[in-house]
């Protein structure tokens, strides 16, 4: 019971270091697109993640329509976050670029930039 708990423990704490280190990340974006569509805003997620339910939050917020592929119980989501060598969540993909983790200033400002964001 108590290496359960303390595997628990380090789970989350890499799952919020990897949302804290928001950072973006170059990919092969075409091998990206083959796994997650042409859809421009992908977020790719866990429903568990508590940084993912305020992304999500925030982008219902601002208005963006986008896909949400949960990598644990979506195939797609799982080879994408291979794709990207994700090592936590949030994952936002907007067109070409790829965010890692969870920055709602960066998010916003990549969505204005890409004219995805309405009113901007």
């Amino acid at each position: 019971m108590m290496r359960l708990a303390r595997a628990q423990r380090s789970i989350g704490l890499v799952l919020a270091l990897a949302g804290l280190s928001a950072c973006s990340q170059e990919v092969d974006i075409g091998a990206l697109r083959s796994e997650i569509g042409d859809t421009p805003v992908v977020m790719l997620s866990t429903s568990t993640c508590g940084y993912c339910k305020r992304l999500r939050a925030d982008l219902h917020q601002w208005g963006v329509a986008f896909d949400d592929l949960d990598v644990e119980s979506n195939d797609r989501g799982y080879a994408a976050y291979r794709e990207v060598n994700g090592r936590g969540v949030p994952i936002l993909v907007i067109g070409d670029t790829v965010l890692h983790g969870y920055s709602p200033e960066r998010s916003r400002a990549l969505l204005v930039a890409a004219n995805l964001l309405p009113d901007s």
